[in-house]
C-alpha cells in the first residue's frame, strides 16, 4: 500500500511538472509582442551594420586596418578556432565586392524589419550580423551580442505574423483581416527573450555586490556600487555622458547614492519579481526607469536600449493592441479637427 502511494505521488509530481513545463514554454499565444520586437531590433541590426559603411574599405579591405591575421590574434580566438572564418567578409577584400555585400545585407535588413519574407529575412539578417561581429570582434561591445541572441530567438517565431508586409498582402489577397492565430512558437521564443534578459539582469546585479572595485592605493580595494559613488562616476566622464547638465548633481551627493543603489536593487530584483503577474508592472516600470537612466550615462546607450526592447516580451499582447488602438484613435480625432 505504501508502495503504491509513492509511486502514486510520483506519477501526478512527474504530471504535474510536466503540464507546467508544457504550459510556460508552449502554450500558443499571440505573437504581437514578438512582432513589435522584430521592428524595432530590426532597426537596431540596421544601425549596426550602416554604422560600418564609412570606413568599410578601411576596416575590411586588402591591407586595411583589421587583417583578418589580426583576428587570429585575439585573446579569445586562436588559429584553429577563429569565428571571423566564419564571416562572408572574411573572404571578400576588395572594395567594390565588400561595398556590394555590405549593401545587399542592408537590403536584407530592411526587408526583416518591415516583415517582407519574415522567415527567410530573420535567418539572413541573422547570419549579417553575426558576420560582422566575427570579422571585427576587437570593435563589439556589450549591445552586439545581446542583438545577435535577440535576432536568433526571432528566427524560432512568428515574428512576421503581425505588423508586417507579409500580414499586409495575405489581408489584402483574401480582402479581409485574417482572425488572429496564437503559435507555440511565438510562446517559446518569447520565453527564450524573457530569460535570456533575466539571466542578463541578474548577472549585471550580482557582477555589481561582487565585484572588487577599484584599486586606489597600496593594499586598499574601493567599491564604488557599495558607497554609492558609482553613478557619479558615470556621469563624471566627459566621454560617456549624454546631457552636461547631469553634473549639477555633484550637489546632491544623496541623490546620486540613493540612484546608485536603486540600480543595483532594480537588477536583482527583477528576475526574480518579474514573473508575478501583480508586480510585473510595477518591476516593469522600475526596470525602464533603470535602463533608461543607464541609456544617459553608461556610455553604452545602445545595449540598455536593447535590455528596453526585450523588455516587451514581457508584456501582454492586449496591452500592445491597446497602444495600437489609442494611436489610431488620436489619429482619426486629429485628422477630424483639421477638416
Amino acid at each position: 500500500m505504501e508502495t503504491l502511494s509513492v509511486n502514486n505521488y510520483f506519477k501526478r509530481l512527474t504530471q504535474a511538472f510536466g503540464g507546467g513545463w508544457n504550459r510556460f514554454w508552449y502554450t500558443p499565444s499571440d505573437p504581437l509582442p514578438l512582432c513589435l520586437i522584430r521592428v524595432v531590433t530590426g532597426l537596431f541590426a540596421l544601425l549596426f551594420v550602416f554604422s560600418y559603411t564609412a570606413d568599410l574599405s578601411y576596416f575590411f579591405a586588402q591591407g586595411g586596418l583589421l587583417p583578418f591575421e589580426l583576428t587570429e590574434q585575439y585573446p579569445p580566438y586562436n588559429a584553429v578556432y577563429n569565428p571571423a572564418r566564419l564571416s562572408y567578409l572574411t573572404y571578400l577584400d576588395e572594395p567594390l565586392t565588400l561595398q556590394i555585400a555590405h549593401w545587399t545585407g542592408i537590403g536584407v535588413l530592411c526587408l526583416f524589419t518591415v516583415g517582407y519574407f519574415s522567415r527567410v529575412t530573420a535567418v539572413l539578417g541573422l547570419i549579417i550580423t553575426l558576420s560582422y561581429i566575427q570579422r571585427a570582434p576587437l570593435l563589439t561591445s556589450e549591445f552586439e551580442p545581446l542583438l545577435a541572441a535577440l535576432q536568433f530567438y526571432l528566427c524560432l517565431g512568428p515574428c512576421g505574423a503581425r505588423l508586417s508586409v507579409d500580414r499586409y498582402l495575405v489581408d489584402r489577397k483574401r480582402q479581409s483581416n485574417l482572425e488572429e492565430k496564437k503559435y507555440f512558437s511565438a510562446t517559446l521564443a518569447n520565453r527564450l527573450i524573457q530569460v535570456h534578459l533575466c539571466i542578463v539582469a541578474a548577472m549585471m546585479g550580482l557582477a555589481k555586490i561582487s565585484g572588487p572595485g577599484e584599486i586606489v592605493g597600496a593594499q586598499e580595494w574601493y567599491d564604488p556600487w557599495g558607497t554609492g559613488e558609482a553613478v557619479w562616476w558615470m556621469i563624471s566622464r566627459p566621454q560617456s555622458r549624454l546631457f552636461e547638465s547631469l553634473t549639477l548633481l555633484r550637489e546632491y551627493p544623496y541623490l546620486v547614492a540613493a540612484w546608485t543603489h536603486l540600480i543595483v536593487l532594480v537588477e536583482l530584483i527583477f528576475p526574480i519579481l518579474i514573473w508575478n503577474r501583480m508586480a510585473r508592472p510595477l518591476i516593469l516600470v522600475l526596470g525602464t526607469m533603470t535602463w533608461f537612466s543607464l541609456m544617459l550615462i553608461s556610455g553604452i546607450a545602445p545595449f540598455y536600449a536593447l535590455l528596453l526592447v526585450a523588455s516587451i516580451s514581457f508584456v501582454t499582447p492586449r496591452r500592445i493592441s491597446g497602444w495600437f488602438c489609442k494611436a489610431s484613435l488620436n489619429e482619426h480625432n486629429t485628422s477630424l479637427d483639421r477638416a
